[in-house]
């Protein structure tokens, strides 16, 4: 397995854990605050929207070439670690 399908394979089962947490994290955000609610909303459409655009990043990495991988993994670490970070203040947030 290659570097880059072994990426990929790794951030799509990120991808799904984080699926999973977002559930859940929506059935625990029907019981805030009013105004607890507002910011778990908005952060919970962040973390949708990172989560969704990485995705999409990765579906695009699929098609390149092992060979171009190297010139792409510092972009591709970058997203990921954006990711990461946005999911991560927000489960720490409303835990």
């Amino acid at each position: 397995m290659s570097n880059r399908e072994a990426y990929i394979k790794k951030a799509e089962a990120q991808l799904k854990e984080w699926g999973a947490q977002i559930d859940l994290l929506k059935a625990k955000g029907e019981n805030l605050a009013a105004d607890t609610e507002i910011e778990f909303k908005k952060k919970l459409d962040e973390a949708e929207e990172k989560r969704a655009e990485l995705s999409s990043y990765l579906d695009q990495l699929a098609d390149k070439t092992d060979s171009i991988w190297d010139d792409i993994k510092d972009e591709a670490e970058e997203k990921w670690n954006t990711v990461s970070k946005t999911f991560s203040d927000f489960v720490d947030k409303f835990k």
